[in-house]
């Protein structure tokens, strides 16, 4: 059973529990993504081994806003291997700008973690039984790679899968027309409208997590490091995302291993449309939804998260044996 951390004792907890947990236990190093690209990652591993969690994280996000889950894995019995996307953290770029997120091929992300699965995941691992575990962006990526490879993971979670985006009211066939133009204006690697540079502001609550003492953890090591600036996207990014998205949900049929999906009721981030249409694809995908919270699940209140990591562990036992 774990002892799960409070809103209150939160900070403690991360300072005089998790911290130096990490400090003995995780391992740093790079490996070759899809055309040479240098990309970054961590290795916790479990001498007692059950299984490996990977995780794929989401749009703008690094190690640091899954150190608590990474904790609670490693506690349940698992290693936990955690792949930094490309354009994310420490890992290299195809733009020189630290605040943009940038891609030329959104199916780049999903060879990327089959390299990374190949090269360091099959390595490390102590028994090769893998468990995929995936947030938002990386939710569309981690589906695109079960659908691709079905044979690599046991079963995987999609946490508020990116499987199309929020527009906050803005009419889709405009955003679509805007991002055809976007080619002939050639605003590649330009901001998409309303995003920007990261400003050093803590947005708390107007952010997708609702417990305040986790995203200030979060916004802490934003503060200090620019590898963690990363506020938006480019046009490109979106284009592209928009591709990845649409064959996520046209092949969900193929995904052949057991997956629940997390979905939130007031995720401003991604519609649920999309997920919906996903699910419909595949029947066999089980749902789990939480009415009061926002995108990231994992960053709830209490009573959400502890629920949340209740079951993704229950779930994750079935097949890690």
């Amino acid at each position: 059973m774990i002892d799960f951390f409070g809103e209150d004792d939160y900070a403690e907890q991360m300072k005089e529990v998790v911290l130096p947990f990490l400090e003995e236990n995780d391992r740093e190093g790079y490996f070759d993504g899809v055309g040479g690209m240098r990309l970054h990652y961590h290795s916790i591993i479990n001498p007692d081994e059950k299984a490996a969690v990977v995780i794929s994280h989401g749009f703008c996000e690094f190690f640091q806003k899954y150190h608590e889950m990474t904790y609670y894995f490693y506690q349940s019995g698992y290693s936990v291997f955690f792949i930094e996307h490309r354009g994310h953290g420490y890992s290299g770029r195809e733009i020189d700008d630290m605040h943009k997120v940038h891609c030329t091929d959104f199916f780049n992300y999903v060879e990327d973690l089959k390299c990374f699965m190949d090269q360091v995941v099959s390595r490390e691992s102590q028994t090769g039984r893998y468990l995929l575990y995936c947030h938002s962006m990386g939710g569309c990526i981690g589906a695109l790679f079960m659908e691709r490879y079905p044979d690599y993971f046991r079963a995987g979670v999609l946490s508020s899968p990116m499987m199309r985006l929020n527009f906050r009211g803005v009419n889709p066939v405009a955003v679509r027309v805007l991002l055809v133009w976007s080619i002939i204006a050639r605003w590649d690697k330009k901001f998409l409208p309303t995003q920007h540079d990261f400003d050093f502001i803590n947005t708390y609550p107007k952010c997708s997590a609702q417990s305040q003492a986790r995203h200030n953890y979060l916004f802490e090591y934003r503060l200090h490091d620019e590898h963690y600036y990363n506020n938006g996207g480019t046009y490109k990014w979106a284009r592209e995302s928009f591709k990845g998205m649409k064959a996520a949900i046209a092949d969900a049929g193929r995904i052949q291993v057991p997956v629940i999906l997390f979905q939130a009721g007031q995720d401003t981030m991604v519609e649920p449309g999309g997920q919906e249409a996903f699910l419909k694809n595949n029947p066999a995908i089980e749902k789990k939804y939480y009415p009061d919270s926002k995108h990231e699940i994992f960053n709830a209140y209490d009573a959400d998260r502890m629920d949340y990591y209740n079951t993704i562990i229950s779930f994750y036992e079935k097949y890690d044996g």
